[in-house]
């Protein structure tokens, strides 16, 4: 697999009721929080919404013991697959589902049932080289309310494209559809 040139925005939506929760996750987000693309405001409550929240969210090139091994910054289109993770908060018995989208048409929906209040998620895309330009994963609740937003470019590899070796920001890994 050969990753290089992906500009990414990650979003990192915690309520304030719930900050001191996420001590213990500080460190690991602490990347992510920089390129937040999302404000806090995105979370909804109330009747038939969601009162959980999105605690990582990440692009990575694989997911490994439900954790994503790198947070990706680039991706050339000489590398095909790309996951994207989330760490999914006090959403338990709920859905969400993640939207891929290129451009202003929908590439892919994936959607998880969350099994517990720390539940662990990711999807994959397999891009076509063609296909560059802007992306969007977007983490929506089952009312289609967007709890998350990431972006990423995919570009045209050249000849000084790394070949196999993503970029990262050293964010560890992690995901799946399981609890921790």
């Amino acid at each position: 697999m050969k990753l290089a040139n992906i500009a990414l925005a990650s979003a990192l939506i915690v309520l304030p009721s719930q900050a001191a929760e996420l001590t213990q996750t500080a460190a690991t987000t602490e990347a992510m929080q920089s390129n937040t693309t999302q404000p806090a405001e995105a979370m909804h409550s109330g009747p038939g919404q969601t009162a959980g929240w999105i605690a990582r969210a990440a692009f990575t090139s694989a997911v490994e013991d439900r954790e994503p091994v790198d947070s990706l910054t680039s991706l050339s289109n000489d590398s095909t697959l790309l996951y994207y993770f989330t760490e999914v908060r006090d959403m338990a018995g709920q859905t969400v589902k993640h939207r891929w989208e290129y451009g202003d048409q929908v590439m892919a929906e994936v959607e998880f049932e969350i099994g517990g209040p720390r539940w662990r998620i990711y999807s994959s895309k397999n891009l076509q080289p063609g296909w560059t330009g802007d992306w969007k994963v977007s983490v929506l609740d089952a009312a289609g309310n967007p709890l998350s937003v990431n972006t990423f470019v995919y570009t045209e590899a050249t000849a000084g494209t790394s070949s196999g070796m993503p970029t990262s920001t050293g964010m560890p890994a992690g995901t799946s559809s399981t609890p921790q």
